[in-house]
């Protein structure tokens, strides 16, 4: 099975190295795929956040790291993530990007970075490279592992092949207890697990992230706003068909659409203007009469959340699992999402017993929660309130995460306190 997968990456290094550069604003960057690169600092703790909703993940993690004193190597996959972890940390970080899971790749990649640890942030399990790292005694560390019942259900397809790969990992922090149990079900030994939490539940708002939602209210007039955030492909037309619905009761209501990916703005802009709804850009001069915020920047979703009265969060009203339901709620915002939820199952559950979360199914049944809420601010703000209530009593997960990675972090004997011993 090894040998195949081997052969099999090989093959396809070609296509996965077209795939991941778009996007791409550094030429060449793409040689770092291949562990062609400048070397690391020796020494480095790395980190590996594959894309934004990782790097937002990890931030207080990598924080607290940098506030010991500690040098890191920050690797992402996506470009996005990249750009998002250049944006939060710039030049205190290294970056690279992950090699490409194939063995010559992954072999260059370690042999330039030379890390004294690895850290990867939720669920990047690659069979080379967990191996390589065993080969070379790196130790490898989960960090706020979760293993959705989708990927549970791939990983067993070729269930040999992932089992090798955890028996890399030294130790796994996992969101929940069902996280742990799908691990040890793959292959990872029961004292290698740890519950420690989603970190996604303590990351803290930015300082200034008043008097950004104060600078839109003054761009945007006060009207009636609604943010759609991390929207997919096939999502934008119920949106729109939601926002419709809703200006028939609030004809001056604006939508800030932010898609997932910023370079599908192209794409969400030619939907716009099909629908004939009058639009502008973020950071575009937006009349009375604009209807649309179309966002095609990273690192502004948190202001645009901040400024709205109610939230959605997508990747839910397709079959991708959902996106960040974290974010709004940590704001007060009411959260509503669809169904689909597959990679948001913590996060959904504790929104919901609380009562900070509504699902909705169709354009129509979105249009008419959004109609609700807005018709009944008393209501809308009760929700709001209990989803951040929901936040509150999940906090703790990064606390307890740098207790369990602080014994891994000495070059002596190892320490039995937080990370910075």
């Amino acid at each position: 099975m090894r040998t195949l997968y081997r052969l099999l990456t090989l093959l396809l290094t070609p296509l996965a190295l077209l795939r991941l550069q778009r996007g791409e604003t550094q030429p060449g960057r793409w040689r770092e795929r291949l562990g062609w690169m400048d070397d690391a600092p020796p020494g480095t703790v790395w980190i590996h956040a594959a894309s934004v909703g990782e790097v937002n993940a990890a931030q207080g993690m990598i924080q607290a790291l940098l506030d010991c004193g500690e040098t890191l190597l920050i690797s992402t996959m996506t470009v996005t993530g990249a750009n998002r972890c250049m944006a939060l940390f710039g030049e205190r970080v290294e970056h690279r990007y992950l090699a490409l899971d194939n063995p010559f790749a992954v072999k260059a990649w370690l042999k330039r970075t030379r890390p004294r640890i690895g850290l990867v942030v939720e669920t990047e399990i690659w069979p080379e490279l967990f191996a390589r790292c065993r080969s070379v005694k790196i130790p490898l560390l989960m960090i706020s592992a979760r293993v959705s019942t989708p990927a549970l259900r791939r990983y067993r397809r070729f269930a040999r092949l992932f089992s090798q790969a955890l028996a890399s990992v030294d130790l796994a922090t996992c969101q929940t207890e069902t996280d742990a149990r799908r691990l040890e079900s793959l292959g990872l030994r029961p004292e290698r697990c740890v519950v420690t939490g989603n970190l996604k539940f303590d990351i803290e708002l930015p300082e200034d992230l008043g008097a950004q939602a104060e600078a839109l209210r003054s761009a945007w007039g006060q009207r009636t706003i609604w943010t759609a955030g991390s929207t997919r492909p096939g999502e934008e037309p119920i949106l729109i068909a939601a926002h419709d619905t809703l200006q028939k009761s609030y004809p001056q209501a604006l939508l800030v659409l932010a898609p997932r990916h910023p370079d599908r703005a192209a794409e969400v802009a030619e939907l716009l203007n099909d629908r004939g709804l009058e639009w502008c850009r973020f950071g575009e001069v937006a009349r009375p009469s604009t209807s649309v915020i179309l966002v095609d920047r990273l690192g502004v979703l948190m202001s645009c959340y901040a400024v709205a009265q109610v939230a959605f969060v997508g990747g839910s009203l397709v079959r991708r699992g959902g996106h960040n339901l974290l974010e709004p709620a940590g704001l007060a915002l009411p959260v509503l999402t669809g169904p689909h939820l597959d990679q948001q199952t913590e996060a959904a559950d504790a929104l919901e017993s609380t009562g900070g979360l509504i699902r909705v199914v169709d354009a129509n049944d979105l249009g008419l929660r959004l109609q609700e809420l807005l018709a009944n601010p008393n209501k809308a703000e009760g929700i709001g309130r209990a989803a951040q209530a929901a936040i509150h009593g999940g906090r703790g997960s990064l606390e307890r995460t740098l207790a369990a990675v602080g014994p891994w972090l000495g070059t002596g004997p190892r320490k039995t306190s937080g990370p910075c011993g």
